[in-house]
């Protein structure tokens, strides 16, 4: 094993959105031992830099992999590469598909999340983040392709968006839960295991020497095709049935950090 790559909400972070001085302590003691740290988020890159530095593990992760595979950040020599994002058009595609369902679109836009109106789940959003939040006319001032667009779901009515999504799906994008009340949408060929193939194939890495931590749908692909998939015993069963590991202990118990130090102890 010579990279270990987490999901940040609900798998690193606790649900008070820290990190503990345990985890910490782990992930410190993996790095020394020569091991490569990095994040593999839903969440923007400005988001994810801004949260890493608040939290105090900057020290720590040495990757950034964010809005769920579109951005790389390489915290060593400060590459920042954009993947596949989603045309203008298509986003106001789906918009206009799930219009039926009464969500709520918004995008992340340079400092802002951009909608229509505001609700908790975008505010949770734009706090997690360290975002402003502007609401506006979206088919005016969203005008460039976006790493994603997001519909803020009521989780009661999630379970319907995700069979609508089924039974239509596009070549024009992919998308899935990343949270109770959030359901994504990025470029088809994009998931967070596009990022991590990156950055391994850049230091001479391969993906069957990946350790990938997740809880929910969008680290599934992470979770199965990296070496080691560990999803984490307060994730969703989709997870859960292509997971090499299932941690004993949740994100609020350090279940990340007491099951990688298993797997480095069984290794050794």
């Amino acid at each position: 094993m010579k990279v270990i790559v987490m999901d940040m909400d609900g798998t690193l972070l606790n649900d008070d959105k820290k990190v503990t001085e345990y985890t910490k302590k782990v992930l410190r003691d993996m790095k020394k031992r020569g091991m490569r740290i990095g994040i593999a988020s839903g969440r923007p890159i400005i988001g994810v830099k801004r949260t890493v530095e608040n939290l105090g593990i900057s020290d720590i992760i040495q990757f950034m992999i964010a809005s769920n595979g579109v951005e790389l950040f390489d915290v060593g020599d400060k590459e920042k590469k954009d993947f596949y994002k989603l045309d203008v058009d298509t986003i106001f595609e789906i918009i206009d598909e799930y219009e039926q369902f009464d969500l709520n679109p918004y995008v992340y836009q340079g400092e802002d999340c951009y909608a229509a109106r505001n609700d908790s789940t975008i505010e949770r959003a734009a706090r997690n983040n360290h975002l402003g939040i502007h609401l506006c006319d979206m088919k005016k001032e969203v005008t460039t392709p976006q790493s994603k667009l997001v519909l803020s779901t009521p989780p009661e009515k999630m379970e319907s968006v995700e069979k609508f999504y089924e039974e239509h799906k596009s070549e024009k994008y992919r998308a899935f839960k990343s949270q109770a009340d959030m359901f994504e949408f990025v470029h088809p060929k994009l998931s967070k295991v596009y990022g991590i193939r990156y950055y391994c194939e850049k230091y001479g890495y391969d993906i069957s020497q990946v350790v990938a931590f997740g809880d929910t749908t969008n680290d599934l692909e992470m979770v199965r095709d990296c070496g080691t998939g560990v999803c984490m015993c307060n994730g969703t069963d989709d997870v859960k049935a292509v997971a090499d590991i299932i941690t004993t202990d949740s994100n609020d118990e350090d279940g990340l950090a007491k099951t990688l130090k298993e797997i480095i102890n069984n290794v050794n």
